[in-house]
């Protein structure tokens, strides 16, 4: 009795291999190697509220075994040391997949995203409340009108001035010379 008792206790936790995700129902279901030659099909895995992932075949996973009963086991943990960020500074976390894409909480309350593609989708309104933002593109595209309550500068060459500076330029220039017919009048006396 205490041997079959202290087998199960020493099985109760185990670590297996992932073979297969199954994410379709409410809880994920795997398949996972465990002990030698042992293959277990609709292991439950427990997930945190909030964060969901399938994970790749070939990741370990940490089983317990309820109640001691290697015939209900739920994955609590899977990890994939293959795709694992390392070098991560005590205290930051980092969200990650095994293509490389990263959201990482950096000390020093910095976040830094890194993908390929960034796609917000928001039905009514994104917004920024801070002091700068800065875009680091050569090319900046929208697909809407672009308004500001404040004025745009221009300081691409070296004249610095704002539209609105230029729109008053070009609304007070006069040119000289002007004629009625098909000429050309005088270039403008001041410039933009």
């Amino acid at each position: 009795m205490i041997e079959r008792l202290a087998r199960r206790v020493r099985l109760m936790v185990a670590r297996a291999v992932l073979n297969l995700v199954n994410d379709a129902g409410g809880l994920q279901l795997l398949q996972v190697s465990a002990l030698a030659d042992e293959t277990r099909d609709d292991v439950e895995r427990a997930q945190n509220y909030g964060l969901t992932s399938v994970p790749l075949p070939g990741a370990t996973v940490v089983m317990v075994a309820v109640a001691g009963s290697r015939d209900h086991l739920v994955a609590t943990a899977v990890d994939d040391p293959r795709y694992r960020p390392t070098g991560l500074n005590a205290g930051e976390v980092c969200i990650y997949t095994h293509e490389g894409d990263r959201v990482h909480l950096k000390n020093g309350r910095l976040i830094e995203l890194t993908t390929q593609t960034l796609r917000v989708n928001a039905d009514t309104l994104i917004e920024f409340n801070t002091e700068k933002v800065q875009i680091n593109a050569p090319l900046v595209n929208t697909s809407g009108q672009l308004k500001t309550a404040g004025d745009i500068t221009d300081t691409a060459g070296s004249n610095g001035r704002t539209v609105a500076g230029m729109r008053a330029q070009y609304n007070s220039h006069t040119h000289g010379g002007v004629q009625t017919g098909p000429g050309s009048s005088g270039t403008p006396n001041k410039g933009m």
